[in-house]
């Protein structure tokens, strides 16, 4: 009986919920006939005396129909009130094209006056003014007028202390000079969700990352950890998705252009009262530029280069893809993301850098040498609002197929068998062979729970607070482990059976944050702490604390902030899984432990100063940094060490000016590198990061239907400095024979080979200078009704350049690239 009656009042309080939404449902939509005929005074009234009970998209829906009536009474006051609790609502809001004019200006004018709001820097949303940090907003329009083509191509463009970086293998990027193989010292994300793979620390900026989604781009200069974790070193990209009321119907693209480039994006969108619908498609292919190598200067040496031509940009025979949903039905919202990212190297492993015939070579899974990477992302979050208190939970599962096939040499390289104590007689040394390879590949996967709130404790005429706080579990693990050395080509050596297991593995991670956002008259103070404990697979454990502290000053037409921070990366699952197998793969290394890597750290202190509006449309922001980076880990020929540190001063100015036919944003770096090494060798000096690096985009609307765009990009002399190989193999063989030759008391041959191994130590650093360069981008668009016509030309006067990265000879880049698309909207 008992049983029974809670079952009676539960269905009575479901029928009563159901029964009040349908009511709910039912007084908007009769506001909105009553808006349609005329009678808005009606239809005001009727959204005022409910909109307490109004939630979720419904409530959002009725407060834009309510700005409406406000529009049409000519209550000027009350539409601008209304319009700013929208934006609360939704900080990412935008009127639809159908919408009237009025509330187009509107909703647009509240933006610029909010200074328009971002949610990555402290977990809520708020002004740019009022963020902690220095951040960067990339707009949608933005993205367009730059014509970048891949996510990598828009950073560089427009967030300061942010340039490209080569190595080789993968697309990547470096801020305030920091940088390594892969893109792993950088935080993306997408809405909140973690795009770096949990075992590389890897999310390449690349075609596997669909621009035609998104919102914005929120990006955090400097260290993050506080909020963040571990992969916020530096800085954190945070991408924020439309919203299917925001695209209301279907937007479809297509392009071609030189090099084999095809592109197709395809998104759709909608909103059914308390139902928001976006459903993405973006797919990339190329065939690569092929250059010859004697046209080109990167190479003292070219007599042995291995193939007389190589191939840039090319992704790979199986195009790119982005294909995901996102759905929210009031508080509760689901999200699923599968991508696909391949990249082909142009030049061999390492600083050898050498030209290879890439089609000779076996094919894993379908792979021929390539860095590619499968995966998938799935989160869902509920949400909800208890007056003063904001929760969010959610849960989520990544999924990811890894593959790093990476040829190391077309001829022998019987250096690098020497050095893993193989004999050159013997006939299981495959280093004697030609068409050497390594190809490392694993299945990844991670679960994670993770609960976030804000409180706000306080708000009156002098004080406002907010304390924010989160908690999270995550479980990674390694599965199908493999790590295969190659000859001739196609041959396969035989594997330790102990690797395969070794590889596998799984880690458990706990992390609390907490963090105080207190606002005093104009003064806001705003610090944070966060603690995050790791087991590791090899039974160690991690304890690293990431504190973060504040103080801003507000004024109407400027602020000034200073802040201090402090961040920090794991060593990455992989590097440290390939160290521990080094004595399994080398004779030489048996009983030596390279698996014990620590974090990297970067300790951060910034002063910014940014004025808004001192002429209209115009705003500006000037800010000085200073990194120190500890425990940076460097590649060593086959294992990695924390071996390096760098400590940075730089300035950053970046400012934007705003009119209804004309736009224009620019950025200016000046960077110096005052105490850097590179193994342990020191250099003090910029690697591979100019001093100066200068970005200028110009929009301008000539007609109603004509838009041009372009995109200057200058960058100063650089310096290159890494490690030349066969020299670095040379120095320690011969410091290791007179190591055994002084035990053996063998002084006078010892002391004979004593200027050699100077002489090889002497070239292992190898240095290159990179001329200055300037590269200038076009493009135009013109709008036929609902078909858009548009053209892109990257590097338009085909200028020759180079690029290097971490232990990277000079990689040429691409020149004159260019496309043409079509658009239309259903």
């Amino acid at each position: 009986m008992r049983i029974l009656i809670i079952l009676i009042v539960f269905c009575a309080s479901s029928h009563n919920a159901i029964a009040q939404e349908s009511f709910l449902r039912q007084v908007y939509t009769q506001a909105e006939n009553d808006y349609n005929l005329g009678r808005i005074e009606q239809a005001s009234t009727a959204l005022l005396d409910n909109m307490k009970e109004f939630h979720g998209n419904l409530r959002q829906s009725s407060i834009r129909l309510l700005v409406l009536c406000w529009i049409g009474l000519d209550e000027t006051e009350k539409a601008e009130e209304w319009t700013a609790k929208l934006l609360a609502e939704d900080p990412y809001y935008t009127a639809s094209p159908q919408d009237p004019q009025r509330f187009i200006a509107l909703v647009e004018n509240t933006k610029r006056g909010l200074t328009a709001k971002i949610t990555t820097a402290s977990s809520h949303a708020e002004t740019l003014a009022e963020v902690p940090v220095p951040t960067t907003l990339i707009t949608e329009d933005m993205i367009r007028n730059c014509g970048g083509q891949n996510l990598q191509e828009v950073l560089a463009a427009y967030v300061p202390g942010m340039n490209i970086v080569d190595c080789n293998d993968d697309i990547n990027i470096a801020l305030r000079g920091i940088y390594s193989n892969g893109q792993e010292k950088i935080l993306i994300m997408l809405n909140g969700h973690r795009m770096n793979s949990y075992c590389t620390n890897i999310a390449s900026p690349d075609f596997s990352i669909s621009l035609a989604k998104i919102k914005q781009i929120e990006v955090l200069r400097g260290p993050a950890s506080s909020l963040y974790g571990g992969v916020a070193l530096t800085g954190v990209v945070n991408i924020i998705t439309q919203q299917g009321a925001d695209i209301d119907g279907i937007e479809a693209k297509v392009g071609i252009g030189n090099y084999g480039q095809m592109r197709g994006d395809l998104v759709f969108g909608k909103r059914y009262f308390d139902l928001d619908l976006l459903v993405w498609g973006s797919i990339y292919k190329n065939n690569g530029e092929k250059k010859d190598v004697s046209e080109e200067s990167f190479n003292e040496d070219t007599s042995n280069m291995q193939q007389d031509h190589f191939t840039i940009g090319r992704i790979g025979n199986k195009p790119s893809h982005d294909i995901g949903i996102q759905l929210k039905w009031k508080d509760l919202q689901f999200f699923y993301d599968a991508q696909f990212s391949q990249i082909i190297a142009p030049f061999t492993i390492s600083t050898l850098a050498k030209t290879y015939d890439w089609d000779r070579y076996k094919t894993f899974n379908g792979h021929s040498p390539s860095y590619s990477t499968e995966s998938h992302h799935v989160d869902l979050s509920y949400s909800r609002q208890f007056e003063k208190l904001y929760l969010k939970g959610n849960i989520a599962y990544d999924n990811s197929d890894l593959s790093h096939y990476q040829v190391i040499s077309d001829n022998s390289f019987e250096e690098l068998g020497q050095l893993m104590g193989l004999d050159a007689n013997d006939p299981n040394n495959i280093f004697i062979y030609p068409g050497l390879f390594r190809n490392i590949s694993g299945q990844e996967q991670n679960y994670s729970f993770q609960l976030k709130g804000d409180y706000s404790y306080i708000s009156s005429a002098h004080h406002n607070g907010n304390l924010s706080f989160g908690t999270e579990f995550s479980h990674f693990q390694l599965e199908d482990v493999r790590y295969a050395l190659g000859y001739n080509f196609v041959m396969i050596a035989p594997e330790n059976p102990l690797i395969p297991e070794s590889g596998k593995g799984h880690e458990n991670s706990y992390n609390a944050f907490l963090q105080l956002k207190h606002r005093w008259h104009s003064i806001i103070l705003n610090a944070g702490l966060r603690f995050d404990h790791k087991k590791r697979a090899d039974g160690r454990t991690l304890n690293e604390f990431s504190p973060r502290i504040a103080f801003i000053l507000l004024q109407p037409k400027w602020n000034i902030k200073f802040s201090y921070s402090r961040s920090f990366v794991d060593a990455p699952y992989l590097y440290r899984k390939t160290n521990e197998l080094l004595p399994l793969l080398s004779s030489e290394r048996a009983g030596d432990d390279f698996s014990v890597l620590n974090p990297e750290f970067v300790n951060s202190l910034q002063l910014t100063f940014a004025g808004s509006e001192w002429a209209k449309g115009f705003n500006f922001e000037i800010n000085g940094f200073y990194n120190r980076a500890q425990d940076l880990i460097m590649t060593h020929i086959i294992e990695h060490l924390n071996e390096a540190e760098n400590k940075t001063i730089g300035i950053e100015l970046m400012t934007s000016y705003r009119k209804p036919k004309f736009t224009a944003d620019f950025n200016l770096t000046w960077t110096n590198t005052i105490k850097s090494n590179l193994f342990t060798m020191s250099i003090d000096a910029n690697n591979n990061t100019p001093a100066i690096t200068s970005n200028a985009t110009l929009s301008w609307k000539p007609a109603p239907k004509l838009k041009l765009f372009s995109n200057i990009a200058f960058e100063s002399k650089t310096t290159s400095y890494n490690i030349n190989i066969v020299q670095l193999i040379r120095f320690q063989q011969l410091s290791s024979m007179i190591a055994n030759l002084l035990e053996q008391q063998m002084t006078e041959r010892a002391a004979e080979m004593i200027p050699l191994a100077q002489e090889a130590q002497e070239h292992i650093i190898l240095k290159n200078d990179m001329k200055a360069r300037a590269i200038f981008n076009i493009g135009a668009e013109y709008q036929l009704g609902k078909v858009t016509l548009g053209l892109n030309v990257r590097n338009l006067f085909n200028t020759k350049y180079e690029r290097s990265g971490m232990n990277t000879k000079l990689i040429p880049q691409k020149g004159r690239w260019y496309m043409f698309d079509i658009a239309y909207k259903f």
